[in-house]
């Protein structure tokens, strides 16, 4: 707890609740497993190995291992399921949790480097994850010819397989001396360690096109560029917002810039791009939790009757003081087919005060590089609908145009 990884719990008393009640201290913002990158999923998982060392000389032990258990602090991960942590029973050297394990954590990460599977389809169900049978299938033959995959997917897949067919369980193994199964479980985690960190190594290995976006957007000359920093900067200074929510933030640079003064949870659609702002974030230790995310089709509610895990909407609902949408509305607007009123009626359910957008005009070259010649079709992306549409749920406190014809705005949300 003192180390930040496990959350912090106190004793607390509850009136009409008998028995012994403890408080969790609250973590700034909950994202989901499927909107984290593989990084992220990696660091999650590293934690969880870490803590069940931890709990091993003391009798105890994780009776489930799921990235459910796991929440970010920034870019710390942080684990929240205190009742997980159970004894255990002496002389057993088996981890009942290790199939969790690899089917949520591990799994995963393979299906990442070695297929290109976002993690969003692999931990959807992060309790669940994804079964070895089922990334046997998609890696088909590869997984015999290498034999990491052999030894984690492809004889995991065979043995599931026979028992599925009636071959039965072996059940818990235990020895009579304690110390023995105790040694047995530390070389075990410690074999799944070094297999996460294998794995976590060629993750740095993938890219994309966004994620190189900074060093090719030549629509941005130099004076646009520092016009821009300059006129987000004043409006941070002016708003001194605590909580800040970046839309489509790409390398996170804007981001970073808000998180000198601020927490800022930071989405984008492109992993590689939050794998880079996590690496960057978790290195130096700044207040940004990165997501994977698309605010056109944000998380929708899940688990059962779909109240477990809140969508992303309820959770951002009035929680942010400034919100930053730079370079994101026309996208939104031609890709998703979101209407530019429809998006700032949905901002301002998510922002307590401010919204900071910019405006980019149909003759722009990133606006006809995704139009393709539907740019008649956007009248709402002129200039003066785009004004009148901001104007209904904020009202425009300053603005900037730029070089390269772009326009920034701030705006305060209007009353409800």
């Amino acid at each position: 707890m003192d180390e930040g990884r496990l959350v912090r719990t106190t004793p607390a008393s509850i009136a009409g609740i008998d028995g012994e009640c403890f408080e969790h201290e609250r973590i700034a913002f909950v994202s989901h497993p499927a909107e984290w990158a593989p990084e992220m999923l990696a660091a999650a998982a590293e934690l969880t190995l870490e803590l069940s060392r931890a709990l091993l000389p003391q009798g105890l032990q994780l009776k489930d291992a799921t990235p459910a258990n796991v929440l970010f602090r920034g870019a710390q991960p942080v684990f929240v399921d205190l009742p997980s942590i159970v004894a255990r029973e002496s002389g057993s050297c088996l981890w009942n949790a290790r199939h969790q394990f690899e089917t949520t954590f591990l799994l995963p990460l393979i299906a990442s480097v070695e297929a290109g599977l976002p993690v969003a389809s692999t931990v959807a169900n992060p309790v669940a994850g994804l079964p070895h049978e089922t990334l046997a299938r998609i890696l088909g033959a590869r997984r015999w010819l290498k034999p990491r995959l052999w030894r984690s997917v492809a004889l995991p897949a065979a043995f599931a397989a026979r028992a599925a067919a009636g071959a039965g369980n072996r059940g818990a193994l235990k020895v009579a001396s304690d110390k023995q199964a105790r040694f047995i479980l530390a070389r075990s985690l410690a074999g799944l360690t070094r297999e996460l960190q294998r794995w976590t190594a060629r993750l740095a290995a993938g890219s994309s096109h966004w994620q190189g976006y900074t060093a090719t957007r030549l629509h941005y000359g130099e004076a646009d560029l520092e016009a821009k920093r300059a006129f987000v900067t004043e409006a941070l200074d002016a708003t001194r917002p605590l909580a800040v929510l970046d839309i489509g933030a790409n390398t996170g640079e804007f981001s970073e810039i808000a998180a000198r003064q601020a927490e800022v949870v930071s989405m984008d659609i492109d992993e590689r791009s939050v794998a880079a702002i996590f690496g960057r974030a978790r290195a130096s230790r700044p207040t940004i939790l990165p997501l994977v995310g698309n605010f056109g089709r944000p998380t929708p509610a899940t688990g059962w009757r779909n109240r477990e895990s809140d969508s992303f909407l309820a959770r951002a609902a009035d929680r942010f003081d400034l919100v930053l949408m730079l370079a994101v509305v026309h996208h939104l607007r031609v890709t998703e087919g979101v209407p530019i009123a429809e998006q700032f009626d949905a901002i301002a359910g998510v922002t307590r005060r401010h919204l900071l957008v910019e405006f980019v005009p149909i003759k722009d070259p990133m606006f006809a590089a995704i139009a393709r010649g539907r740019e008649p079709l956007f009248g709402d992306c002129e200039r003066p609908a785009f004004e009148a549409a901001l104007s209904q749920k904020f009202q425009i406190e300053r603005s900037r145009e730029l070089p390269n014809g772009r326009v920034l705005f701030l705006a305060r949300r209007r009353e409800r």
